[in-house]
């Protein structure tokens, strides 16, 4: 069997649902799941419709630990962010890749076939946190 790439998503709204539809077009891509503070976010909808987990609570989404390689965080709060890298530091995971805001649009850009960057909505995110 292939591999498989095991991602999850915090950040269901803006950036982080064109990121998820991108995604699940690749079968080597497993969706670990989704965490958004709004259950109704988008990025929340599609996941759970496709039988995905997803929270409100990003944190329960990172305690699944060695089972995601690259975390996608695109909810624009630093604290957050902080959050989840002390998380992994406790925990010993050195696995994990965290994906910024930056390079999620580049991502989402060069998928769409965009002549430009796509537009941050968390201008304030910059660097790793």
């Amino acid at each position: 069997m292939a591999d498989k790439i095991g991602v999850a998503l915090v950040g269901g709204g803006r950036t982080g649902t064109p990121m998820l539809k991108e995604l699940l077009k690749y079968p080597y891509i497993n969706i670990i799941g989704v965490a958004d503070l709004n259950p109704t976010a988008e990025g929340i909808k599609i996941a759970a419709e496709r039988g995905i987990y997803t929270t409100s609570d990003p944190m329960a989404l990172v305690g699944k630990g060695d089972a995601i390689d690259i975390l996608i965080e695109v909810s624009g709060d630093k604290a957050l962010k902080k959050a989840i890298k002390s998380a992994f530091a406790k925990s010993g995971n050195k696995k994990t890749i965290i994906m910024h805001d930056l390079i999620a649009r580049l991502f989402i850009s060069v998928c769409t076939h965009q002549q430009e960057l796509i537009p941050t909505v968390h201008p304030e995110d910059i660097g790793i946190g």
